[in-house]
């Protein structure tokens, strides 16, 4: 009955930010993943509907590591349960405790860090069947069908190599959360998470610089050259303005793309 209750919350974990409000911001969602695992614990209705309205509260956490969140609370209600203790109002204080910080973990390692790691990776694979070593320097920027095989491959590889370790957390967390209860924190702490972030992070930059450079001298047209100085001076100029870092790099990319795809040649 638990295995059934922790897959059924595992699969509402993915709907979990669907009623994400400003107010309570994940509160919703949260009562809505727990309820399987709280229909376990309680048999009572009065009792479940008492544990249900306590999870409506402000809640506020990466996604990804909310089924930790989830498995400790399961183990903590059910250790109360069965020590036939009442509420333990300390409940309420490690649900925000542990969501702030798992919030910040998630935050740093899975936006900042996995996510462009995996894109820059997916990104390669799709240059590389896009545009191959042997005739790839051959083909122009813009040629339809290399650019369409390079995005597939491009998506495909990103969502699977994502996903990987984003199924393998969110079920694995959730798991191991109801079993070892707040002890969870140090399993957490043994795959060095803030490390391997800080790995990831140098591959990647170091990657993308190599890819950069091995793609773009494979092109040595003028409408290269207009790109490199489209990025360049659009760089400059954004980063005197202090602008953001998504604008910065958006920004300089569609502009590089629009001249280019216009015919706008560096003059040789």
């Amino acid at each position: 009955m638990k295995k059934i209750a922790l897959g059924r919350c595992f699969l509402r974990s993915f709907l979990f930010q669907a009623l994400w409000n400003f107010e309570r911001m994940q509160n919703v969602g949260f009562a809505f993943c727990m309820d399987p695992l709280l229909r376990v614990v309680y048999k009572s209705k009065h009792d479940f509907h008492e544990a249900l309205r306590r999870h409506m509260e402000y809640f506020n956490t990466h996604p990804y590591f909310a089924p930790v969140v989830m498995g400790v609370l399961m183990n903590r209600e059910q250790a109360a349960v069965d020590n036939k203790r009442s509420v333990d109002p300390t409940l309420t204080v490690l649900k925000n405790s542990m969501g702030g910080a798992f919030g910040a973990i998630g935050d740093h390692v899975i936006w900042g860090s996995w996510r462009p790691f995996s894109a820059i990776m997916a990104l390669s694979v799709g240059l590389l069947v896009g545009y191959p070593t042997g005739q790839g320097a051959s083909l122009p920027v813009y040629n339809p069908a290399s650019a369409l095989q390079c995005s597939r491959w491009w998506v495909v590889g990103f969502l699977s190599m994502f996903n990987s370790i984003h199924f393998w957390l969110r079920w694995r967390g959730l798991v191991k959360a109801a079993q070892d209860g707040p002890l969870v924190v140090k399993w957490v702490e043994s795959l060095h998470l803030q490390r391997w972030a800080a790995q990831i992070r140098r591959i990647g930059l170091l990657f993308l610089f190599v890819m950069v450079l091995v793609y773009f001298s494979r092109w040595t047209s003028s409408e290269m050259l207009i790109w490199l100085v489209a990025v360049f001076l659009g760089s400059a100029i954004l980063k005197r303005w202090r602008a953001a870092t998504w604008v910065l790099f958006y920004g300089v990319f569609l502009v590089a793309m629009v001249m280019t795809r216009l015919g706008i040649h560096w003059p040789s």
